[in-house]
């Protein structure tokens, strides 16, 4: 039996003046079609559809055209990449230039299919589809990126990612080569209609309009919001894990979705703000983290993680081998460039610069940001041993300062920048780990509480009969939201 795997949404551009299909490589790394092979294609005018598989139709349809699976070279791993790329008047009858498009990928074992066709999306509707078998608790990512957090509850053993969502292209291959089975769409959130049920939904929207080091792009949540609404609505998951930088919080469309959503989640913890270097790490990453419940026994059994009490590593302990090759530059560079920039009266003048050069036996790193590989006082590079020279952090060496699971990988056709990149915009794995163990243990805990109830007289659910809104903030307080 086919099971879709991935849906796209992009607008159809053209070829030669015609209607473009344009089959890119996630689609054709997804549906298994391999450079050379042979694909079928039936154009299904009265359905408005486009059907293309690695496979013949059946002798009840008879494919209308035939295409072969080209490829283009990638210049980081030096090995092919399937793609089709097709047009001509045979697609005008499904397809029209500059409107929306959703291709859908279904997989039944080697055999792959594509179905392409108009977007279709309802306002306030939305489709939903079967899960995976596995029992454990399934998990949405909204706004997944590259999938570290979505690794990190699934290296809890007990969550199961069954659909992300994510537009940058680079970001979704990273998703479908780590969770091949769960169901991903890549696009603009708003285009999403096809959504899977969810236990829990992992909210990471874009922070640059609320990050001190972000794009402050004012205004960029306001459509999206209805969208993660939405989704969310369509998903119907018991709870809502948010994580986001602290401003995030204090923001209109954050309060807003709040309100959206507090008919069916009225009882909510945080925003709990942490700092990763509590939990042990080494290096700073300052977050809030939030929690939105539909059921107030949910609500009541959740206990917030709290810093353990845990032995510091040094930074010799993350390091790669003695005999890793490092690309060292020197330092009396650095620091003439930078006092030449105080001179100026630069930002940085009155910097302090004592973690940006750190040693083997440091305790404490500043912030990895998402442009760590920027030559800036606000990061952390390793200072060599003679303390004449400097280097970055290596892939490798975050991956251990982070907590990355060991079975998440980046494939071989990721530039290395934007690796870097994908890991600064990360979490660090102690604190969502906590997290994800703490949700986890709700329905664990929920559950031994109602076989325990099954010995006594049935309770009325007073998840649906108290009309009140509640908050547990940071400090421990219970309050009411208005």
């Amino acid at each position: 039996m086919s099971k879709l795997l991935l849906k796209k949404v992009y607008t159809v551009s053209s070829k030669r003046e015609k209607p473009r299909l344009w089959l890119q490589h996630l689609i054709c790394e997804a549906s298994n079609f391999q450079p050379g092979d042979q694909l079928f294609i039936h154009v299904n005018e009265e359905e408005k559809t486009i059907s293309i598989q690695n496979s013949p139709h059946g002798e009840e349809i008879d494919s209308d055209y035939g295409v072969s699976v080209s490829s283009r070279m990638n210049r980081i791993s030096g090995k092919p990449r399937p793609l089709v790329d097709a047009s001509g008047d045979k697609f005008a009858k499904v397809l029209c230039i500059q409107d929306k498009i959703e291709i859908s990928v279904y997989r039944d074992g080697e055999k792959g299919k594509v179905i392409v066709r108009p977007l279709r999306y309802r306002l306030f509707e939305s489709d939903t589809i079967e899960t995976l078998d596995d029992e454990r608790l399934k998990l949405l990512s909204i706004c997944a990126g590259s999938g570290i957090g979505t690794a990190m509850f699934r290296a809890s053993s007990y969550f199961t990612p069954t659909m992300e969502i994510e537009m940058e292209d680079d970001s979704a291959c990273v998703l479908k080569h780590n969770f091949p089975h769960s169901y991903l769409f890549q696009g603009d959130l708003r285009d999403c209609h096809t959504i899977t049920k969810a236990d829990v939904a992992l909210v990471t929207l874009d922070c640059s309009e609320h990050s001190q080091i972000g794009d402050m792009d004012q205004g960029y949540f306001d459509n999206l919001i209805l969208g993660t609404y939405k989704i969310l609505d369509a998903a119907e998951p018991r709870v809502i894990f948010y994580e986001n930088v602290p401003n995030f919080y204090n923001s209109s469309v954050y309060q807003e979705l709040q309100e959206l959503l507090s008919h069916e989640y009225p009882y909510q913890i945080g925003p709990i703000r942490l700092d990763s270097y509590d939990f042990g790490s080494i290096a700073h990453r300052d977050r809030s983290y939030a929690v939105s419940f539909r059921d107030k026994e949910d609500f009541d059994l959740f206990r917030v993680p709290k810093p353990p009490a845990v032995r510091r590593k040094r930074l010799k302990e993350f390091l790669d081998p003695k005999s890793t090759e490092h690309v060292w530059k020197p330092l009396e560079k650095w620091m003439e460039s930078f006092q030449s920039k105080a001179e100026k009266n630069n930002a940085w003048a009155d910097r302090n610069i004592d973690k940006t050069f750190v040693d083997r036996d440091a305790l404490e790193l500043q912030c990895i940001p998402r442009r760590y590989r920027s030559q800036s006082a606000s990061n952390s590079y390793v200072l060599s041993e003679d303390r004449k020279s400097w280097r970055f952090l290596t892939i490798s060496e975050l991956r251990r300062i982070f907590s990355i699971p060991e079975d998440f990988e980046f494939p071989d056709y990721i530039p290395m920048y934007r690796i870097y990149e994908m890991i600064g915009q990360s979490v660090c794995g102690r604190v969502l780990r906590s997290w994800a163990n703490s949700i986890a243990s709700v329905f664990f805990r929920r559950h031994a509480a109602e076989k325990k109830d099954l010995k006594s007289p049935v309770r009325p659910d007073i998840s649906h009969t108290d009309p009140m809104r509640f908050t547990l903030e940071q400090t421990g307080q219970i309050g009411f939201l208005i």
